[in-house]
């Protein structure tokens, strides 16, 4: 008999329902100032954007936050989950826009740590998806925050830490922390990644010492732009038990080519709507009877994003 599993920790973490929940309220005021634009995409899942297009919000692209800022005369400008630097806040705030901050409350906090600990007399060793919002935003708290790379780092300093983007794997910052060691003895590393992220990772893990039937299956659901979902099928791909797969929607999957799995779990990103992963889990509950031809799709209103 099949068995078919799926995450403890699914649908949006505390941070996305809130940056949602903003960006609605926003869009749905008779006494928000329009248009109203956002800076990136709110999230890291265009299933999400897209909703949020359809009601009214004109989402800006583009390398530089501080650019976009270019294209807004007038108006209404929401500050994405993944937090601004203060630079991009000044100059909302000269343009004389109304500001909306729908900043993940976790992410706020890790910024604030990390400028208390360079008030400290810190540098700071940052590790972040190269382009990331989140990376931008962190690194333009100070010069004394530098990006980590393959290169060689400049820093004449006894006290070094060690943070990262909250949606690290933990495997990653374990190895480049003991890197980094060996160049700078009294690297010491704060605890960033948030804690429904780590649950989600750590559930990943578990499944290192989980006897799987043969042949298995994971699935990973996640926009392929989400550094979460990315690293969640990372890591499962390391665990060498199971064949994996990492889907952006259920009309990807080849339901025929599933059926020869005796064992399938299922995980999914913070960004993923609930709808999606609920959907796959009861479609493999009757595997044998769905047909591969059919196109599924939980987004047909806005219920996907409770």
């Amino acid at each position: 008999m099949r068995t078919i599993n799926k995450a403890t920790e699914i649908g949006f973490c505390y941070g996305v329902k809130n940056a949602i929940k903003i960006a609605m309220d926003v869009a749905t005021s008779k006494d928000t100032k329009k248009p109203i634009y956002l800076l990136g995409n709110l999230v890291h899942n265009h299933h999400v954007n897209s909703y949020l297009e359809k009601i009214g919000i004109t989402i800006l692209t583009g390398n530089s936050r501080l650019k976009m800022l270019d294209k807004i005369e007038s108006g209404t400008v929401i500050f994405t989950a993944h937090g601004v630097s203060q630079a991009v806040y000044e100059k909302a705030i000269n343009k004389k826009l109304d500001i909306i901050d729908a900043t993940c409350p976790y992410v706020d906090s890790t910024f604030k740590l990390m400028q208390k600990m360079v008030n400290k007399g810190y540098d700071i060793i940052f590790i972040g998806k190269k382009d990331h919002p989140e990376t931008e935003s962190a690194t333009s708290l100070s010069n004394n925050i530098h990006i980590y790379d393959s290169n060689k780092l400049n820093i004449n300093n006894d006290k070094i830490l060690l943070c990262y983007q909250t949606t690290m794997s933990s495997y990653d910052v374990s190895h480049i922390y003991d890197d980094l060691k060996k160049e700078f003895p009294n690297l010491s590393k704060l605890n960033m990644i948030c804690k429904v992220t780590e649950k989600r990772q750590q559930e990943i893990k578990d499944l290192l010492n989980h006897s799987f039937k043969d042949p298995s299956l994971i699935i990973i659901i996640g926009d392929k732009s989400s550094n979460n979902s990315t690293k969640l099928y990372e890591m499962a791909k390391r665990l060498n038990k199971t064949d994996v797969l990492f889907i952006d929607n259920i009309s990807e999957l080849d339901f025929e080519s599933l059926k020869k799995y005796q064992e399938i779990f299922i995980g999914s990103g913070t960004s993923t709507p609930l709808s999606i992963t609920n959907e796959l889990y009861e479609l493999l509950q009757n595997l044998d009877n769905v047909n591969s031809k059919q196109i599924y799709s939980s987004l047909k209103d806005k219920d996907f994003l409770k």
